[in-house]
């Protein structure tokens, strides 16, 4: 038996003497998130309501074409439980709201913080999964994920997993033991992974992750070093003592921290947000970003950080921002949930810039590699 952090005994990690694949992030969430449009989330109707919606995936969710947000919501300090949002788009960027695709019963919230999209059950259709850390404030007492299937090509079923009620403050989605589905990291408070039998039915498992940081709160799953096994890259509240970090996939199926690299942190932006993994300079290495917010220095979610990380091919990064980005952030600038890494441009470079495009800003890559801040 193995120690846990808190002293108490957990079952040993398995080994399970996996096979490298050829493309191990295939059809993870990280790859899903990578849409063809960039939005308001304020775009999105919801006849009024305040609801909260950082917890937005795409998808076409009624075949026809075009690409459809979904938003599951919540409210600050909400004991119950509110209806989420699919904005159906009309081809043209605009959106409205329907429930017709779930049968007028849509899945609820308290306080979601992230949807993620995957084909969970092999049909070759997209489904969501939904990580909701409940109410956010002493004692905590959690909320259960919400799976959402598609049965049938427009049409959706939802479920609670009630084996399960925490404090999930995100996760992610990919395949860890290369067995052709999809599995999911819920992290949190209690972090875990759900291993997916094949058809979308998920057994809760604790001897997947050596539950080597105290709380995580937000996650990503990227074969970073492509040497075939899926990486799992944490984030954590740092000035309170944890580490983000890399946990390096490996033929066991499972992550530990006797193989992680620790992200270097960053003074007085010690929340991290949201990671990205994306080859910036050409080099065919995978480098990293990091969206931060503040604290450590009584300014928790205070502020905006984009760290800019270059992997130096031995599995350790140097923080490159300063060198590379003209304004990565300031105590004054808006924090956001979510950054993306794509060629917004279509120039053929990487840029970076929030998912919402209410904050109102892009780093464009000016081609040395260096990234400009340019104002929408």
């Amino acid at each position: 038996m193995a120690c846990s952090k808190d002293g108490e005994n957990t079952p040993s990690l398995v080994n399970l003497n996996i096979v490298p694949s050829s493309n191990a992030d295939a059809g993870s969430s990280y790859e899903n998130s990578k849409t063809d449009i960039r939005i308001s989330y304020q775009s999105i109707p919801s006849d009024g309501r305040p609801y909260l919606r950082d917890a937005i995936a795409y998808l076409d969710a009624n075949g026809d074409g075009h690409t459809d947000v979904f938003i599951a919501t919540g409210e600050y300090l909400l004991q119950g439980e509110v209806n989420s949002i699919l904005g159906i788009n009309n081809g043209q960027n605009n959106f409205i709201e329907s429930t017709t695709e779930f049968n007028d019963n849509m899945p609820p919230a308290t306080h979601a913080r992230k949807t993620i999209n995957c084909d969970f059950n092999g049909d070759g259709l997209p489904d969501l999964f939904v990580f909701d850390h409940g109410f956010d404030a002493d004692p905590f007492p959690g909320n259960q994920p919400k799976l959402i299937i598609q049965n049938s090509l427009g049409s959706f079923t939802w479920t609670k997993l009630t084996d399960q009620t925490g404090f999930h403050h995100g996760g992610a989605g990919a395949d860890i033991d290369n067995d052709g589905d999809i599995d999911v990291f819920v992290a949190g408070f209690d972090p875990f992974f759900y291993v997916n039998d094949g058809n979308g039915t998920f057994e809760k498992v604790n001897n997947r992750f050596d539950d080597s940081m105290e709380k995580i709160f937000t996650a990503e799953m990227i074969d970073v070093d492509k040497d075939g096994f899926v990486d799992l890259i944490l984030g954590a509240h740092e000035h309170e003592g944890d580490n983000t970090s890399i946990y390096w996939g490996s033929s066991t199926g499972s992550y530990s921290s006797d193989s992680r690299t620790i992200i270097e942190p960053v003074d007085g932006y010690g929340t991290v947000l949201d990671l990205d993994s994306e080859d910036l300079n050409g080099d065919g290495k995978r480098d990293l970003i990091v969206n931060r917010t503040g604290g450590g220095n009584s300014n928790f979610y205070q502020g905006s950080w984009i760290q800019v990380l270059r992997n130096n091919g031995d599995r350790s990064f140097s923080d490159v921002t300063t060198s590379f980005v003209d304004d990565p952030g300031s105590e004054s600038y808006q924090w956001f949930p979510w950054i993306r890494v794509q060629d917004i441009d279509n120039d053929g470079d990487m840029d970076i810039f929030p998912d919402n495009v209410d904050v109102g800003f892009r780093l464009m890559n000016t081609g040395t590699p260096y990234w400009s801040r340019f104002i929408d």
